[in-house]
């Protein structure tokens, strides 16, 4: 417990939030810490900010750049970084205290190259726990083969992952992780952790799981991730083949395993849910299954994945949205105009779309409906032979007259 952790922290436009973050990785109970401060060309105070704190404690160095988005900045700081071990923190993000001595506790002790903690989601008046699929403890070898690398996409529910693809829950040997995150190539801001840390514990099979949650993500209204973005397509014809690539060797790549196509219908699901429709066709919301482009529809769920549909609805037919609900009205309708479900009844519509991607929340919120006393067919969710077969609804993605699959 000597060993030195470089955490690296890219850092643009958190003003905000950077003071609470920097302090939550001063105050780790584990001291012996580099911190890399790295600035992504700022436009606002967090430049003075890192400057700032770079003075008061000699553990934290300081990156100045030019914007180039997350992966870049990551990269800045690995090339500077001199720890064993190598964590990451998001600039608009916290940790607690006991995170990293934690961490790499499980690490020494049961000598693996990656640790993975649960998170903890923070939104301004309330929590959630988030915890993996996987039982906790360590998976090595044979058993990470047949226990974690058949379901590290897919779980086998829709849709949870085996591991999280996010870099910030980890703790990684320097030596394993540094070959994935200094690729250059197709680690953009659409795909950028899960084409490093994922392929980075599949080589390892080398992996120790705790259920314990130390770190805060933020949930913001206008996050880049509640951005409605249309490179989302581009950018996964580009990179779909580097996906097989960089899992090249494990199952995977096998034919019979879907994991890589559950993990891409998923993500456009997500960031694009436009992609699988073709306006001049009349498809419209195809993953749903019966709307049609005039049908009064009423938003249930205003998370991340709810935010991307409703922006691409309004985008196309703004009047088509009655109204939009949520259960956690009260924390969200301020920034969002959401409502209490209990008001759906006052409102006339066609169908209800439930615009959550977990399933086990999504069987929830179909419950609650219809205790309200909303009829069932008229209450919609991904179609079931999508998520049977994802390559039925993958195959109808297209860019530039070529399709995906």
């Amino acid at each position: 417990m000597t060993d030195l952790i470089s955490i690296i922290v890219p850092i643009y436009r958190v003003e905000a939030y950077l003071e609470q973050c920097i302090q939550s990785i001063l105050n780790q109970t584990y001291k012996k810490l580099e911190i890399i401060l790295v600035d992504d060309g700022s436009d606002d105070k967090c430049p003075q900010i890192c400057d700032y704190y770079a003075q008061i404690d000699k553990r934290i160095k300081v990156i100045h750049k030019k914007n180039g988005g997350i992966d870049s900045a990551r990269k800045a700081g690995m090339l500077i970084s001199t720890g064993k071990y190598i964590g990451y923190v998001d600039g608009d993000d916290w940790i607690e205290p006991e995170m990293y001595e934690s961490l790499l506790n499980y690490a020494c002790k049961y000598n693996v190259d990656v640790v993975e903690s649960g998170m903890i989601d923070s939104w301004i008046n309330r929590e959630k726990n988030r915890v993996l699929y996987l039982e906790e403890g360590c998976y090595k070898g044979q058993d990470f083969i047949e226990q974690v690398e058949t379901k590290i996409l897919y779980a086998g529910v829709f849709f949870e992952y085996g591991i999280a693809p996010y870099t910030c829950s980890k703790l990684f040997l320097k030596d394993k992780i540094i070959k994935y995150q200094m690729m250059e190539g197709i680690t953009n801001i659409t795909h950028d952790d899960i084409m490093i840390c994922l392929p980075c514990i599949v080589e390892s099979k080398s992996i120790y799981v705790t259920h314990n949650c130390y770190y805060h993500y933020r949930a913001r209204n206008d996050s880049l991730k509640r951005k409605l973005r249309k490179n989302v397509i581009p950018n996964l014809f580009e990179s779909y083949s580097e996906f097989y690539k960089r899992f090249e060797g494990s199952k995977l790549c096998l034919d019979n395993d879907k994991q890589i196509k559950y993990f891409v219908m998923y993500w456009l699901l997500y960031k694009a849910p436009y992609a699988f429709d073709s306006l001049s066709r009349g498809d419209f919301l195809t993953q749903f299954g019966k709307v049609k482009i005039e049908d009064r529809i009423i938003l249930y769920g205003a998370g991340a994945a709810g935010i991307q549909l409703k922006n691409y609805i309004c985008e196309i037919r703004r009047k088509n949205i009655i109204c939009w609900a949520d259960q956690n009205y009260k924390d969200l309708q301020r920034g969002l105009n959401v409502i209490n479900p209990k008001e759906i009844l006052d409102y006339d519509y066609d169908y209800i779309l439930i615009s959550i991607l977990r399933e086990k929340a999504v069987q929830s919120a179909k419950k609650d409906l219809i205790k309200l006393g909303i009829p069932e067919e008229k209450i919609l969710w991904i179609e079931q032979k999508y998520i049977d077969n994802p390559e039925l609804l993958l195959s109808k993605v297209t860019y530039k007259g070529k399709t995906l699959l």
